[in-house]
C-alpha cells in the first residue's frame, strides 16, 4: 500500500488511547493508523521516533482583533502563534470591527480572512439582545456559537435576564451554542462605585472587584435560565473549583453545559494579579494558590471540559495606561501558544494525564463545536492535523521568544518540560522546528455544522 505521507516511530495519544503506531496520511486525512514499522510505502516519511503525537489543538476562544485593533493581534501572526503551540484549529471571536452580529458580517470577515489564516479558523457571533432575530441565519452561516457578556466589559453591553432568556430560545430552537462569560454586573458595578469612592486604583483592587461571588451569582442565574430554555451552553474561563462544582451539578441535573477553564487558573495567583498589574490584569481574574491545587485535581478528574487560551493580547504600551490607575488598562493576556507547554508541563508533574490533556485541548472543544471527528482527533477520516510533542525537552517561556504581536507573556522565566516541535495542518507542516513555515491563505474556513 502507498500514501502520501507516514509518520513513523512516535507514540499516538487520543482521548481513548496512547499506543506506539504509525500514521498514514492520503489527501490530508488519516487514512491508516499502523502496526509500528508497518510495511507501507509514501512519497514522504515523518521520522518522530521518541516523541509523542497529538491531535492538533482546537481552540475557540481567541482574539485576534482582525479586522479592528490589529495593533494588539491579526490573524497571520496569531494564526502563526497558535500553529507554534500546537493548535490547529480556532474560534475567532465577534469583538472585531465591525462587530459580528449578522450573517452578513459573518460572511464579509470570512471572506477577509481568506487569504491571511495559515491555520484553520471558524467565527463566533455575538449574542446581543438586539440581535436575536439575526440567530438563525448565523447558524446557517455556520457560527461556532453565540458570545454573551452578563456584564459590561470590552465595551459589550450586559445581557440581563429577561434577555437572556429570549435569547437562550432562540439558540436552542435552531441548535445552536452559547458561550457565556459569567460576571454579575450589579456586583462589579457595586464594587467599582466602592473602591473609586475609597480612592483605590492599584493591582489590589483586582480581585476585590471581580470577585469569585460576582463570577458565581452570574453561573448561577444563567444556569437556571439554560435549564428553562434547553440551550446547549459554554462557561468561559471558570475561575475557581466553586464554579466548577456549579456546572458539574448542573450537569447532573439534565442541563447541557460545559466548563471552559485558562492555563492562568493553575498558573498565575493573586498575589501574581496584585504584584504586577496591569499586564496580570484580565477577568475573571487568577485566584488563591490553594485554588490552583484544586483546579488541577477537578481537570485530572474530568469536571473540566476544555482548556483554552482566551488569547486577548494587548501591548505593553496599552497595558501601561493601567500602572498608575488599574482602571484605565485594557483586559486580557496572551496565550494561544502556552496552552500546550503549560499542560504538558501539568503532566510532567503528575498532575493530569496526556489522555486528559487531549480531550480538553482538542476532542472536547471539536465535540461541542459539532466539527469531530473531522478535527480534534487522530482516527481514520479525521484531518491529519497533528502536533508532535518532545516530553521532555525543557523550555524557559521567555517574551522575546513570543510570536504572537505583542511580543510578551505573562509566564516570561517560567520553565516547562513538554514542548511542541512541529505542527501539522491537513498533513502539511505550519510550525517546524521552531520554525513558522505555514503560508497565510493555507488556512480554511471551518463552520459548524447545523
Amino acid at each position: 500500500m502507498s500514501y502520501d505521507t507516514v509518520v513513523r516511530g512516535g507514540t499516538v495519544v487520543t482521548a481513548e488511547y496512547s499506543h506506539r503506531a504509525d500514521l498514514a496520511i492520503e489527501d490530508g486525512t488519516i487514512a491508516a493508523v499502523l502496526a509500528p514499522g508497518a510495511d507501507v510505502s509514501a512519497e514522504q516519511t515523518i521520522d518522530v521516533t521518541g516523541r509523542h503525537v497529538l491531535p492538533g489543538g482546537v481552540d475557540p476562544h481567541v482574539h485576534m482583533m482582525d479586522p479592528g485593533d490589529t495593533e494588539r493581534e491579526d490573524f497571520p501572526t496569531g494564526t502563526a502563534a497558535a500553529a507554534a503551540g500546537g493548535v490547529t484549529t480556532v474560534g475567532e471571536h465577534h469583538r472585531t470591527d465591525p462587530t459580528v452580529l449578522t450573517a452578513d458580517i459573518l460572511s464579509d470577515k470570512r471572506d477577509y480572512l481568506a487569504d491571511r489564516a495559515r491555520i484553520d479558523y471558524g467565527l463566533l457571533a455575538g449574542g446581543h439582545p438586539d440581535n436575536v432575530d439575526e440567530i438563525a441565519d448565523l447558524e446557517e452561516e455556520g457560527a461556532f456559537a453565540y458570545k454573551s457578556f452578563t456584564c459590561e466589559v470590552h465595551g459589550v453591553p450586559a445581557l440581563l435576564s429577561d434577555y437572556m432568556e429570549e435569547l437562550f430560545e432562540e439558540i436552542a430552537r435552531v441548535g445552536g451554542v452559547s458561550m457565556v462569560h459569567p460576571e454579575d454586573e450589579r456586583m462589579l458595578d457595586a464594587a467599582e462605585e466602592r473602591l473609586r469612592e475609597e480612592g483605590r486604583n492599584d493591582g489590589s483592587i483586582i480581585p476585590e472587584w471581580r470577585s469569585k461571588e460576582a463570577e458565581q451569582v452570574a453561573i448561577s442565574t444563567t444556569l437556571q435560565i439554560a435549564k428553562q430554555t434547553g440551550v446547549e451552553l459554554w462557561f468561559a474561563h471558570l475561575s475557581h473549583p466553586e464554579v466548577v462544582e456549579q456546572v458539574t451539578h448542573a450537569k447532573s441535573q439534565g442541563v447541557e453545559v460545559y466548563s471552559e477553564t485558562c492555563p492562568q487558573y493553575f498558573y498565575l495567583t493573586r498575589e501574581d494579579v496584585e504584584k504586577d498589574a496591569p499586564y496580570t490584569m484580565f477577568t475573571p481574574p487568577a485566584r488563591e494558590e490553594s485554588h490552583q491545587v484544586e483546579m488541577w485535581d477537578r481537570l485530572a478528574d474530568g469536571e473540566i471540559d476544555m482548556v483554552n487560551a482566551d488569547h486577548a493580547p494587548s501591548t505593553r504600551e496599552q497595558k501601561a495606561a493601567g500602572e498608575d490607575d488599574v482602571f484605565e488598562a485594557p483586559f486580557g493576556i496572551p496565550g494561544i501558544e502556552t496552552v500546550l507547554p503549560l499542560l504538558l508541563n501539568g503532566v510532567n508533574e503528575g498532575k493530569v494525564s496526556l489522555q486528559r490533556v487531549v480531550e480538553v485541548f482538542a476532542t472536547n472543544p471539536a465535540k461541542i463545536l459539532n466539527i469531530h471527528p473531522r478535527k480534534g482527533d487522530l482516527r481514520v477520516g479525521s484531518d491529519a492535523d497533528f502536533v508532535v510533542v518532545d516530553m521532555e525537552r525543557k523550555r524557559t517561556l521567555r517574551n522575546e521568544d513570543v510570536v504572537a504581536k505583542c511580543g510578551w507573556t505573562p509566564y516570561n522565566g517560567l520553565t516547562v518540560r513538554g514542548v511542541p516541535e512541529s505542527t501539522y495542518v491537513r498533513g502539511e507542516p505550519v510550525f517546524e522546528d521552531g520554525d513558522i513555515v505555514g503560508e497565510t491563505g493555507y488556512g480554511e474556513f471551518v463552520s459548524r455544522p447545523s
